[in-house]
């Protein structure tokens, strides 16, 4: 019996010390989890994350998030997408999708759609009820192309944000559902402007008409909201409108070279090369608006005013502006075999040339 007890009590004081140390092996790894985080992560696109991290790695989802607001405030973006991607390595996921919404917005500011939508998606499935998180991924939707996800996106965005409202009766599917919005100052109004541009891709102009006027009554000088109303009126024919639009957007915002492209294209469209010329010029160089208006006037089949204004553009840029060339030789061959019929309805959405804005940049705000 005295031989047995002390080997007794040596396991018992070896399973003591095997246990003490797992435990303290896991309460070291759940506190040095965040920084060993592996930053081949697919999230992160900076410079190489060696001497990004401080003394100590934080110790929970929140410090890592203020860390990362502070680098952001610094202007250290790298930083911040570091910290917030370390947020997402604690076992507690509390804040994953504040994470994942600032993590899309910084690459949504870098112009990287593809991994913003990748964070803004996941943080809008983490809380379906968060209007900014579903509004910012049907906007970069909307950027990349993706219409068909991005309405879905933005449509659960204004459901959420008239329903905040008390608009509980909102119907997305009927055809007034546009002329019974009601927008106020907490409403995502690039959300609504997103929703109007993918209206007026759909030849809806009416609808996307009446939801930028809807934003124009919360703030009559946003800049997204006159531009886009201004080209809708253009896309629709109405060009009284347009112009009286589009030259209210050049007197609040005269460095805005949408504005004034948008009234060159109405100015095209009635045959006013003078003023058009005069308007695209605030936009861009001589030789381009010279040839822009070459091109449009073809594709309204004036012929003739189209080829002296692409041979001016030559003339002012000989050397390099092959685009007015090309353009010449399409007119000059259209000004001998077609007829002078307008097509107005098939160069609303050209993008081609140099005056018609990408989706991208109707949609951002100042």
């Amino acid at each position: 019996m005295n031989v047995i007890r002390p080997n007794i009590k040596y396991l018992l004081f070896l399973s003591i010390l095997l246990s003490s140390l797992l435990s303290g092996c896991a309460t070291q790894e759940d506190q040095t989890n965040a920084s060993n985080t592996n930053f081949d992560h697919e999230l992160y696109d900076g410079k190489s994350t060696l001497g990004l991290s401080g003394d100590f790695p934080p110790e929970t989802p929140t410090e890592a998030i203020i860390r990362g607001d502070k680098a952001y405030l610094e202007k250290n973006s790298d930083l911040a997408l570091y910290e917030y991607i370390r947020a997402l390595s604690f076992p507690a996921q509390d804040k994953a999708d504040q994470a994942y919404y600032k993590i899309g917005y910084i690459h949504q500011q870098r112009g990287n759609f593809e991994l913003a939508k990748i964070a803004y998606s996941r943080a809008a499935l983490i809380n379906e009820d968060n209007i900014q998180y579903a509004a910012s991924a049907g906007i970069v939707e909307l950027k990349l192309g993706e219409n068909e996800n991005a309405e879905k996106h933005l449509l659960r965005t204004i459901r959420m944000d008239q329903e905040r409202q008390g608009k509980t009766d909102w119907d997305p599917n009927l055809d007034t559902f546009a002329s019974k919005l009601s927008i106020d100052q907490s409403s995502p109004l690039n959300a609504y402007i997103a929703m109007g541009i993918i209206a007026d891709l759909d030849a809806r102009h009416e609808q996307a008409q009446q939801i930028y006027r809807s934003c124009l009554r919360v703030n009559g000088k946003s800049r997204p909201a006159l531009t886009n109303l201004g080209y809708s009126y253009y896309l629709s024919g109405n060009a009284r409108q347009a112009e009286i639009i589009n030259k209210r957007a050049t007197m609040l915002y005269p460095d805005d070279k949408r504005a004034w492209s948008n009234l060159g294209l109405i100015y095209i469209r009635s045959k006013r090369y003078e003023d058009a010329l005069d308007s695209l010029q605030h936009a861009m160089s001589p030789a381009e608006a010279l040839n822009d208006i070459g091109y449009f006037s073809m594709l309204e089949g004036d012929y003739e005013a189209s080829v002296n204004y692409l041979e001016q553009a030559i003339n002012t840029s000989p050397t390099y502006y092959a685009k007015a060339h090309q353009n010449l030789k399409r007119a000059k061959k259209l000004q001998i075999t077609a007829p002078p019929v307008k097509l107005t309805n098939k160069w609303g959405n050209e993008q081609s040339q140099a005056t018609v804005f990408s989706i991208s940049e109707r949609i951002d705000e100042e």
